[in-house]
């Protein structure tokens, strides 16, 4: 029985999220399949959320390098235009 496991959750129903959780939790049939779908779904958000952050970093250092500058409207000015290296980077991605 090592495959199965069981986790002894506690809600403090005074605190707001912890009884919006439980009623939640206590309404759904399948708590456990349910609660395996959030916790993925969760993570799964979380991780493309700090990958986004990455590359947002990664993009905001090339601009910084590179001196990149434009115009109100996000237009690059013709001696600030992106190298064809930048958009390959982000195909390779």
């Amino acid at each position: 029985m090592d495959e199965i496991k069981r986790l002894n959750l506690s809600f403090n129903l005074q605190r707001e999220n912890d009884r919006n959780a439980y009623n939640i939790i206590k309404s759904k049939r399948q708590k456990t399949a349910y609660i395996i779908k959030a916790v993925l779904a969760y993570e799964g958000v979380t991780q493309e959320e700090k990958d986004l952050k990455r590359i947002k970093r990664a993009i905001r250092e090339v601009i910084k390098e590179m001196n990149l500058t434009a115009d109100k409207n996000c237009y690059f000015t013709d001696e600030s235009q992106i190298p064809d290296e930048v958009f390959q980077i982000f195909d390779s991605i």
